[in-house]
């Protein structure tokens, strides 16, 4: 009876267990909806009692009239190669609460013009592959955790997408937003916060051809958070971690303002990179800032290898303007053609409270009437300014580089060149040090920094507190604190202390007038000199000789080629021959960290070759070039060239068989 009963309750144990299984394996349902199919419309497949958490609506071509409201865990998607248009009165998708979960895929929608085409509710949702064209939104989101992938948003009046984020991620990649235009302020993206969010990432997106219209018209295309709220202060989107990498924005157009990305976070890491700006072009009274960027978490903020041109405006053009409190690197950028404005500028950056970097970037063609500056670095405590190149900075009032760090700064390898006018340097810093840099064509090379030569004395910064005082004598015990605390930060930032030795000025002997002290203390000698050798000096028809400038050496007989690496970079030496040839009589071959070389092919008759190299300076070497030689033996091979960078594999070797003689040209390139 015993075995019977145990035999019976293994039965049973594997029926529940064979239950349990079948339940747990029951895939979710497919509900067709179309011509001909299980339901006619989209709302009556998700609200009838049998559709479920988790089941799909799998819509067939056809245009359908309605507003859908998504009040179930479900996937919604337009059959595949079928194509499924959605033409609501209001809203076309409108995702509740009980809709978290939910994705929508693959269909057309056509908003009507005050409409909004996916309206989301609700959290964990994914909206994907889908057409909307028209209305004046074409996305919203409210909630957390959702992804905006690959839909293409063309058409509206005001918005492309709009986010409230309240905690989680929100990614948005691979977004087509084109052809918006309307009254007032118009956004390609506008993200706000109501939580803390612990991801966003605004991935190879694209926003184009967007138009505001009216006198006082504005366009935000990526706005994350605000730089000024209806009370006049900042609104900071709480984002820990953001990404806003790889998206291009072109042809916008406004009469007020325009801003290609103003990101107003308080992340603790941000990576700003690879993004592609261009033509923004604001009408007049306009102010147009390509990329802002205020990060006021404690991490580092990268914003590197974004490439940004034609921003034009009436009163400020800007390429990059970055304020960041943790430490702020700007790396790798290249900012091209700002022109127009009152107050043109091509990078600015700000490190508020710790350190900054400005590395690697290429500024050129900032035009002003009135203002122009290539780059602005400001820290406050370390400021790096290395290896940039600067040029072509014109303005009534034009600085290729402004620097203060107010507890240190260094300058060094940059290359800036002027158009004969207007300042190479401008430095604030009680321990500046620039070195290694080509500093050419200005009227000023270097100027330690003064107020009145910007704007008002200190004494006329400070008058406003002097009048107050006299009108209020009771207010003296409260104001005069706060005058003498101005008046010793002002005269502190006036007493810089710059060391500027072994800088390049297009000059073996630049003159003492370019150099502005100011109120403080500025030593530039000894400064590099331009020399040229050739090696050998002697040569026959048929051979080569290496010709080498350089400015390794400065005006005291020291010699920095082991400094190589701290050298500038860029531009170019003009190499002339009068006797054979460097590739043709004149070449022009860039300078790589200090040095430039050429090569002389004695490929015509006999004599002395006078070659020469110049920027801006002009120096010169001799070559005896003798008749040919008798014997192969005598001919002369090139040795590797130096270019102060690793060999990338092997020097290629060219045979050349000329005359019955063998010549081998080694060129590292």
């Amino acid at each position: 009876m015993e075995s019977k009963l145990k035999l019976l309750s293994l039965k049973i144990l594997l029926v529940v267990l064979i239950l349990f299984l079948n339940i747990c394996c029951v895939s979710a349902a497919q509900w067709e909806v179309g011509v001909g199919q299980t339901y006619n419309n989209i709302q009556t497949a998700i609200d009838n009692v049998n559709t479920v958490d988790g089941d799909v609506i799998n819509v067939h071509s056809g245009v359908y009239f309605e507003d859908v409201t998504v009040n179930k865990k479900l996937t919604l998607k337009a059959h595949s190669g079928d194509n499924v248009h959605l033409q609501p009165v209001n809203t076309g998708f409108t995702v509740v609460s009980g809709g978290s979960g939910s994705s929508i895929d693959g269909f057309h929608l056509d908003n009507s013009p005050q409409g909004t085409g996916i309206n989301i509710s609700a959290n964990g949702c994914t909206v994907k592959n889908n057409n909307i064209n028209g209305g004046s939104t074409g996305i919203r989101v409210y909630g957390a955790n959702t992804t905006i992938f690959s839909n293409a948003l063309s058409g509206q009046s005001k918005i492309g997408i709009m986010a409230n984020l309240t905690g989680g991620f929100f990614d948005i990649s691979k977004n087509s937003v084109t052809n918006i235009k309307g009254l007032g302020t118009l956004n390609g993206i506008l993200i706000s916060t109501n939580g803390s969010v612990t991801n966003v990432n605004i991935i190879k997106n694209t926003f184009s051809q967007i138009n505001a219209l009216g006198i006082n018209s504005s366009v935000f295309v990526i706005q994350l958070g605000k730089s000024k709220g209806a009370d006049g202060n900042p609104e900071v989107a709480d984002i820990a971690n953001l990404k806003v990498t790889k998206n291009l924005i072109i042809d916008i157009n406004a009469a007020s303002a325009i801003m290609g990305m103003e990101i107003v976070t308080s992340s603790v890491d941000a990576l700003i990179s690879e993004n592609k700006i261009s033509n923004l072009i604001g009408t007049l009274g306009s102010s147009v800032y390509a990329l802002e960027a205020a990060i006021v978490g404690n991490g580092i903020v990268l914003v590197s290898k974004n490439n940004i041109s034609g921003i034009s405006a009436s009163e400020q053009a800007v390429g990059i303007v970055t304020v960041a409190l943790g430490d702020l690197v700007l790396m790798d950028n290249q900012v091209s053609n700002i022109n127009k404005a009152n107050a043109s500028a091509g990078i600015i950056g700000l490190g508020l409270l710790n350190n900054a970097k400005l590395k690697n970037n290429i500024v050129f063609d900032i035009t002003s009437p009135s203002i122009a500056a290539g780059i602005v670095g400001t820290a406050m405590s370390h400021l790096d300014v290395l290896f940039n190149d600067v040029k072509r900075v014109v303005g009534a009032n034009d600085v290729s580089l402004v620097t203060a760090g107010f507890n240190t700064t260094t300058v060094q390898g940059n290359n800036i060149e002027g158009d004969g006018s207007g300042i190479g340097i401008v430095i604030c810093s009680p321990n500046g040090m620039i070195n290694y840099n080509r500093i050419v064509n200005y009227d000023f090379y270097i100027q330690n920094f003064l107020f009145s030569s910007f704007g008002p004395t200190i004494d006329e910064m400070l008058k406003p507190i002097d009048d107050a005082i006299k009108k209020n004598p009771e207010l003296e015990p409260i104001l005069k604190p706060i005058r003498d605390e101005l008046d010793k930060l002002f005269h502190e930032l006036e007493n810089s202390k710059t060391t500027a030795s072994f800088n390049w000025y297009g000059n073996n002997n630049p003159d003492s007038g370019k150099f502005f002290i100011g109120n403080g203390t500025l030593i530039y000698s000894p400064w590099l000199i331009l020399t040229i050798k050739a090696i050998p000096s002697t040569i026959y028809q048929g051979q080569h000789s290496m010709i080498t400038a350089d400015v390794y050496t400065d005006v005291a007989g020291g010699y920095h080629r082991a400094d190589a690496d701290m050298y500038f970079s860029g531009s170019s030496v003009t190499f002339t021959t009068n006797l054979g040839s460097v590739g043709s009589k004149t070449v022009l071959v860039p300078w790589l960290k200090g040095l430039a070389k050429a090569i002389l092919r004695a490929d015509e008759g006999p004599g002395i070759a006078t070659i020469t190299a110049s920027d801006y300076e002009t120096v010169k070497c001799f070559v005896t070039i003798l008749g040919a030689s008798v014997t192969p033996t005598s001919l002369y091979t090139v040795p590797m060239q130096e270019t102060g960078t690793p060999l990338e594999g092997l020097a290629l070797a060219l045979l050349i068989l000329f005359n019955g003689f063998i010549c081998t040209i080694k060129n590292n390139k």
